[in-house]
């Protein structure tokens, strides 16, 4: 009779074990240590602001010069010059709870009159409506001195029609729709807005900087008036980083290859950080991109930019996200997108803003992001979310859209599935050499 040598088996006993053991530690792992993992997550991060051409927290000011679509503001709104609100036709994407018409103008505060010059007039356009949270020191009216029917008009309390500052609309827009009250929750609708940016700040860049020789620029690192040459990958979100200071030492942004398009959306981080936080930005030619490809880019400058003035350049092409920054136009530079900040000054008394024409943000973004381990709270779906996180896996993602996840509930079952696959491989082994030692 032959039996399995001594070494064979304790080699076959020791493989199953080891396999053995190495699948307890995967699923002890994968069951309660929490470790780093990509999450893909698809979203459109501009949703919460409405389709508005401005989209802003807390002021706004409007001196210069107009936006071709509608304008919301959750706090103030601050009249210093004259300014035409939703001057195209169908721009008007938010219409408010009973009304008749859409929302060209939203203020969830009070509507402050501080200039009288006669060109201190805002007016609202292609008969959109005013919605005004707080209507202290304003009086709306729809009859003019004669007592005769008008357009409505928002005038300084005591003022009287067609007094100087004031809002007119080109629709008699009946009285107690303006307000006082605000069809905008701002405060949900910013708090989703910051999530958003953060979260794109996080997704992993897959676009390289060249110069024209084609050698890679790294981040930070283009010179003054430098020509940056970008190739997009078409049929994917495209990601691009740079800082502040890249911006405004860029000569040309030239695109080689596809244009930004609803399925080669282009993102791009700016970070600035090297100014403190703050960027007066001299817009580089974006070449030969237009206002056709401007609905598919997105200028985001995260959460810790507070300060952000287009200072001159070339047209903006793509939506600005800035969700915590005091921004201001001061130049007759143009945005071809929505303006997403804390506080706005459209123009300044003394200076031309640049006009703000409508291409709404309108591509989905698919990235991958880290998502950080944690401890925190279960969820319904048996994952864990961190501190002030409510997003689960597999249920919705930033700004309440869908987030799509990959790597976190399949995780497990994979590294268990690995762990048994060895389980199985061992015992194979060890089977083996039994079988080897009966016949030799």
């Amino acid at each position: 009779m032959h039996h399995t040598p001594k070494p064979a088996r304790r080699a076959g006993r020791l493989a199953i074990l080891g396999a053995a053991s190495a699948a307890a530690v995967a699923l002890a792992v994968a069951g309660t240590t929490p470790f780093a993992q990509a999450a893909t997550v698809t979203f459109n991060p501009l949703d919460p602001a409405l389709g508005f051409n401005s989209f802003v927290e807390d002021e706004t000011v409007l001196a210069s010069t107009e936006a071709e679509g509608p304008i919301a503001t959750g706090g103030n709104l601050l009249i210093e010059g004259s300014y035409n609100v939703m001057i195209h036709t169908g721009t008007g994407a938010f219409t408010a709870p009973g009304d008749a018409q859409p929302s060209a103008l939203v203020v969830g505060g009070r509507v402050v009159y501080t200039v009288d010059p006669a060109t201190s007039v805002v007016q609202v356009l292609n008969s959109g409506y005013v919605k005004v949270g707080d209507l202290t020191g304003t009086d709306v009216l729809n009859t003019d001195q004669n007592n005769a029917s008008v357009n409505t008009e928002l005038v300084a309390a005591g003022s009287g029609y067609n007094s100087t500052p004031r809002i007119q609309l080109t629709v008699q827009q009946p009285i107690d729709s303006v307000g006082p009250s605000s069809p905008i929750d701002f405060d949900a609708a910013f708090g989703e807005l910051r999530a958003n940016a953060d979260t794109l700040v996080e997704c992993q860049a897959n676009v390289t900087m060249r110069d024209g020789s084609g050698n890679a620029v790294a981040k930070g690192a283009v010179t003054q008036g430098q020509n940056i040459h970008v190739t997009l990958e078409a049929g994917v979100t495209n990601v691009l980083d740079v800082t502040g200071e890249d911006l405004n030492n860029m000569g040309d942004i030239v695109f080689d290859g596809p244009l930004p398009s609803a399925d080669t959306p282009l993102l791009i981080n700016v970070d600035t950080s090297g100014t403190g936080g703050e960027l007066d930005w001299v817009v580089a030619p974006q070449s030969p991109v237009s206002i056709d490809q401007a609905p598919y880019m997105l200028w985001n400058f995260g959460t810790s930019t507070t300060r952000l003035r287009i200072a001159g350049g070339d047209t903006v092409e793509g939506s600005i996200l800035a969700p915590n920054a005091d921004y201001s136009d001061v130049s007759p530079t143009n945005v071809e997108g929505q303006i997403v900040a804390k506080n706005a000054s459209l123009g300044e008394i003394g200076e031309n803003g640049g006009e703000i024409h409508h291409a709404p943000f309108a591509a989905e973004l698919t990235c991958e992001t880290d998502v950080q381990p944690t401890d925190g709270p279960s969820t319904p779906g048996g994952g864990t979310t961190a501190p002030g996180d409510t997003t689960a896996p597999g249920t919705t993602g930033p700004g309440g859209g869908s987030l799509a996840t990959t790597g976190d509930s399949l995780r497990p079952l994979i590294i268990a599935a690995g762990a048994l696959v060895a389980v199985g491989a061992a015992v194979l082994v060890a089977t083996g050499l039994r079988r080897k030692g009966a016949r030799g």
